[in-house]
């Protein structure tokens, strides 16, 4: 009982007790406030239509669909746009598709990326096949109405034709990908890369606290900066070795899969160091708020749409929503991590001049407190 009650004697006991607290508080009310109302916001998916057959009313479709629509004019264009993912899915309907109908065998194309969210796919699939049944409604209610005012010698051969399944889904995953393990990925670097870089810069900045009263603040700070961008280089180079280990197929380079690993550990680095220079150690209360938020706005599991105004705005500035996107990109292709990275650059470019700022605003005297 004495070593019990001498645990509580020791602030340590009592800062690891807080923490475990504000893990939980900080996830629930980050997690619960995020995904509240994601079921009312499924007009903010995209869903595109090609329509190549003039005679069939492309709106009898779109009606039926609870997203937002628009009208594409080439097919090629369309499947651009959902391997963007700027679409979260598209329909093609063909030249004779109004001329199947009636001999029931009509097929509607649905096109689906593979490299998106879960819950999107998902959710597109869904619709694909209750879509479809919604058209087979209407066409069996208008041959029903001519079966009906057609003379009589042709009732029977019409009552024949009937079908409540004259126009079948096609479904076309693009960008495929085999094994549960693949959608994982993007969801497992980027947890991976958020919690190492946090736990690394609070052990850097405890060192150092160490070194302050021995060394100048900025070779401190620039130091740190080498070790960060070092480890960095390291890591990516055994993130891709694993990738290549467990036989997952890269769909850019090597060397971009790892210039692509280097800006994200980086990033996050950059962005854990620079809460720990503003707030010293209370800056990890700043970095387990970021990792809760970057988990529910990166777009792995929910797409970014279906969240709030305020959460998408957020999902914009943190460097894990371009580091699951360039992820999505890696594992199952359909564009390239270009644009990825540049967001990336300009995150440690960001919060790298934030760290000197504060750097440079703190008296020399004083310990420095960057990590």
């Amino acid at each position: 009982m004495n070593t019990f009650k001498s645990f509580f004697k020791s602030n340590l006991t009592f800062v690891g007790i807080g923490v475990a607290f504000t893990f939980l508080l900080i996830f629930f009310t980050v997690w619960l406030t995020a995904y509240d109302g994601v079921t009312d916001r499924m007009n903010n998916l995209k869903v595109g239509v090609v329509n190549d057959d003039a005679s069939f009313n492309s709106s009898l479709l779109t009606e039926s669909l609870p997203f937002t629509t628009t009208t594409i004019a080439q097919q090629s264009d369309g499947t651009e746009q959902l391997n963007k993912r700027e679409l979260d899915m598209l329909i093609v309907v063909p030249q004779s598709f109004t001329e199947d109908i009636a001999a029931n065998t009509a097929v509607m194309t649905y096109y689906i990326n593979q490299a998106s969210p879960s819950l999107s796919k998902q959710i597109m699939e869904n619709a694909a096949k209750e879509a479809t049944a919604k058209i087979n409604e209407q066409v069996f209610a208008m041959k029903k109405e001519q079966v009906i005012n057609a003379p009589e010698a042709y009732i029977k051969d019409g009552v024949q034709s009937l079908s409540m399944q004259g126009v079948q889904p096609e479904i076309i995953k693009l960008n495929q990908t085999e094994g549960f393990a693949a959608s994982m990925i993007p969801l497992l670097v980027v947890l991976a890369s958020f919690v190492g870089s946090m736990l690394m810069s609070m052990n850097l900045f405890q060192a150092s606290q160490k070194l302050a009263p021995f060394h100048n603040k900025w070779s401190i700070l620039f130091s740190r900066f080498l070790i960060q961008f070092i480890v960095s280089v390291l890591l990516s180079a055994l993130t891709i070795s694993l990738l290549l280990l467990f036989k997952f197929e890269l769909h850019v380079s090597v060397w971009e899969g790892f210039m692509f690993q280097v800006l994200v550990y980086l990033a996050f680095l950059c962005l854990t160091q620079m809460f720990t220079v503003v707030f010293g150690l209370a800056g990890m209360l700043f970095n387990i708020v970021s990792l809760s938020i970057q988990l529910v706005t990166a777009g792995v599991i929910v797409p970014r749409a279906l969240l709030s105004d305020f959460y998408q705005s957020l999902s914009n500035i943190f460097p894990a929503t371009y580091g699951a996107s360039g992820y999505f990109s890696i594992i199952y292709g359909g564009t390239n991590v270009t644009g990825e990275m540049k967001m990336l650059a300009a995150i440690i470019l960001i919060t790298f001049s934030v760290t000197v700022l504060r750097a440079a605003l703190s008296k020399s005297k004083e310990k420095m407190t960057v990590s």
